[in-house]
């Protein structure tokens, strides 16, 4: 065997322990709620959720202290101006002078589809 047949074998081992790596946590998380918070909060990329399950899990999330950056609210027309509230509350500032993560908000509807909500 020579060096260079060795150093390949060696990085293969060591790609093989990487991935094992990963999956670590999957064994060491029992219940099915701590895998998918720990999913959530290390592999999502884009989470979807309504203002309604945003306000039921409010608590959670601040708990896990669940991060992002942009919220993208779709039928906006329908939505009261309290739920639109919910999930801007949850990247509020630990302390009154903390800044918030939050940077952009994208409000979507369509007037033909559905009509917008005055109250």
């Amino acid at each position: 065997m020579t060096a260079d047949d060795a150093e390949a074998k060696f990085l293969f081992v060591d790609r093989l322990f990487e991935e094992l790596e990963e999956y670590r946590p999957l064994e060491l998380l029992k219940s099915q709620r701590q895998r998918t918070d720990y999913f959530l909060m290390k592999q999502a990329k884009i989470v979807a959720m309504s203002c309604t399950h945003a306000a039921i899990a409010m608590s959670r999330l601040i708990q896990m202290g669940f991060q992002y950056d942009t919220i993208i609210m779709e039928e906006a027309g329908q939505m009261t101006e309290v739920e639109t509230f919910i999930p801007m509350l949850l990247q509020q500032g630990k302390t009154d002078v903390d800044i918030a993560r939050l940077t952009r908000i994208c409000l979507i509807g369509d007037h033909t589809q559905l009509p917008p909500i005055v109250k």
